[in-house]
């Protein structure tokens, strides 16, 4: 009888016992998945300085390539000397899409003031490399750049100048200080010629050397098609040029000199913006603000000056470039169906709403056209998975714009209606069932 007393006793006990058994486990669970929750948290850091930011107005583009292309989930900066202007920051992802980080868009920062942080990055797609545009306010400024993954850290190099798929082709800024050097000699020259009486001997000799100068010019100019002056320079160079032929002695050498020298350059430039260097990012929007630029400095000018008829050839070449490069970042995107007719629509409103009389009007119904040739070729691949219901709802938006051929090309509209009215699930479904 006492055994089984003490059994009784023993076995109250035990199950006395369980829930704290039970509650410590739990505990111990819990306390395992706040670690796992942690680490899944934990950011590890890496960190590149980009020294000898350029003071140049508008500053220099400087890339952190990232030795292995990792998802980031934010970025920091903060001044090591100096005052540092940051106009942009992009991310680039392994399907060379970019990434604006907002909270570096025009920020200045010195090195006594905090840490400056993007906002939460929160992205699944892989970066391989950081663009970020810098200045330098008032004097030399270098910058500590971080980069954060729940992954690994982020192991950053910043690239050299020459880096890249083709490291011949780049951008010297030693090659803007050779043509320098080679333009003070051209100068020298063209004003012994130009404060010469017209006709004397002191003027013919002047004009000889000067047109010397001017051909050294132009073949070192051309000399190395894979090297290239800076865009800022090769630009200042062509308005330098043009202002010079404008003010030059009618029928001179230096008339004919200058002209010859803008021409050439601007032909250069042209081949460097079609060569595709790593140094020179030429999109679409750049040239049409360079295009703008000139067209500016065209109508400053007399209608009948030698300057306005350099801008207007100047013009027009660039503008006919501008489509083609614009689709070449089309083709790089990979644009759904929504975000290439958003483009797309975009550049129409931009083509209706320019001066008959502007070189854009025509550029901008190209840019729309190619934009909306990138729509139509999403929505054949991505109507094969909408239901029904999804399909009607676009046919009602679409036949809204088809009815308001103010503001949206009815014929571009009248693609969209096709290929939405030929797609149904109807026999897919009769099929499952």
């Amino acid at each position: 009888m006492d055994r089984q007393l003490a059994k009784r006793v023993l076995t109250s006990a035990l199950l006395l016992q369980v829930p704290v058994l039970a509650k410590a486990e739990t505990s111990i669970f819990k306390s395992f998945e706040n670690a796992s929750a942690f680490a899944a948290q934990a950011q590890l850091e890496g960190t590149a300085r980009i020294s000898d930011i350029s003071r140049k107005n508008g500053g220099d583009q400087y890339v952190l390539d990232l030795a292995k292309p990792l998802p980031l989930t934010f970025v920091k900066a903060k001044p090591k000397s100096g005052k540092v202007k940051i106009i942009s920051v992009n991310l680039i992802t392994d399907k060379n899409e970019r990434i604006i980080v907002k909270a570096f868009n025009g920020v200045t920062i010195g090195e006594a003031d905090k840490e400056l942080s993007s906002e939460n990055l929160n992205s699944a797609s892989v970066i391989t490399s950081i663009e970020i545009q810098a200045e330098a306010m008032g004097g030399n400024a270098a910058l500590d750049f971080n980069a954060a993954s729940t992954q690994e850290a982020p192991k950053l190099a910043l690239r050299s100048p020459t880096s890249g798929t083709d490291p011949g082709n780049s951008c010297n800024k030693k090659f803007d200080a050779v043509l320098k050097e080679k333009l003070d000699l051209v100068q020298l020259w063209a004003g012994r010629a130009e404060s010469s009486v017209q006709g004397s001997w002191q003027e013919k000799y002047a004009s000889k050397e000067f047109n010397k100068y001017v051909a050294d010019f132009i073949a070192t100019l051309k000399a190395d098609k894979s090297n290239f002056a800076s865009t800022d320079y090769t630009l200042t160079l062509l308005n330098f040029f043009a202002e010079r032929h404008n003010a030059s002695r009618p029928d001179s050498a230096s008339e004919q000199g200058y002209k010859v020298m803008a021409e050439e350059t601007f032909e250069v430039f042209l081949l460097s913006i079609q060569s595709d260097q790593t140094c020179r990012p030429v999109t679409s929007d750049s040239l049409i603000k360079i295009a703008l630029d000139f067209q500016k400095r065209q109508e400053a000018n007399k209608p009948d000056s030698r300057a306005r008829k350099l801008y207007e050839v100047m013009v027009a070449k660039i503008g006919k470039l501008i489509p083609a490069q614009y689709r070449k970042e089309l083709a790089t995107k990979n644009l759904t169906f929504r975000a290439a007719d958003t483009e797309g629509y975009k550049n129409h409103k931009l083509f209706t709403s320019s001066k008959p009389e502007s070189f854009l009007k025509g550029t901008y119904q190209e840019m729309s056209l190619s934009a909306y040739a990138v729509a139509e070729q999403a929505l054949l691949r991505e109507a094969k998975a909408l239901d029904n219901e999804q399909t009607y709802q676009l046919i009602v938006e679409f036949q809204t714009k088809y009815n308001d051929p103010a503001n949206y090309p009815q014929e571009i509209m009248l693609k969209y209606l096709t290929i939405l009215s030929e797609h149904s699930n109807f026999l897919k479904l009769n099929r499952t069932l």
